[in-house]
């Protein structure tokens, strides 16, 4: 890595604004970029289950050598049943909750509970 060699972990704060500014393409760009820049990527919004297995397909196809792979964690906001289906009903689209997304070389271990993620960067 020479002089610029990495001494710690850039983690980006992505606010639900941000992102609905973005449709679903332009959100998988900006995070599997930044994820190839090695940085960490906390967003202020989840991803639904049809989004989450479009992330992984599109990271399958660009791993590589120079592209390791990406790891993911997060917790949906926890609204009941009926105010779900209220808001499907209604065209609302329920992103609340939080997702943590990172290169899997530098996210070593993460924790996940109910309300919380914890994460172990591992930096080189």
């Amino acid at each position: 890595m020479g002089e610029d060699e990495r001494k710690g972990v850039r983690i980006e704060f992505l606010s639900k604004r941000t992102l609905a500014e973005s449709d679903f393409e332009e959100k998988l760009d900006l995070i599997i970029d930044n994820v190839k820049e090695e940085n960490i990527l906390v967003l202020e919004e989840s991803l639904r289950s049809d989004e989450k297995k479009e992330l992984i397909k599109r990271t399958m196809e660009e791993v590589g050598e120079d592209f390791p792979g990406i790891e993911f964690s997060g917790f949906d906001s926890d609204a009941s049943f009926l105010e779900r289906v209220v808001n499907t009903l209604l065209g609302k689209e329920e992103r609340e909750g939080l997702l943590v997304v990172g290169p899997s070389p530098i996210m070593e271990k993460i924790r996940e509970e109910r309300d919380s993620i914890s994460l172990l960067a591992k930096l080189e």
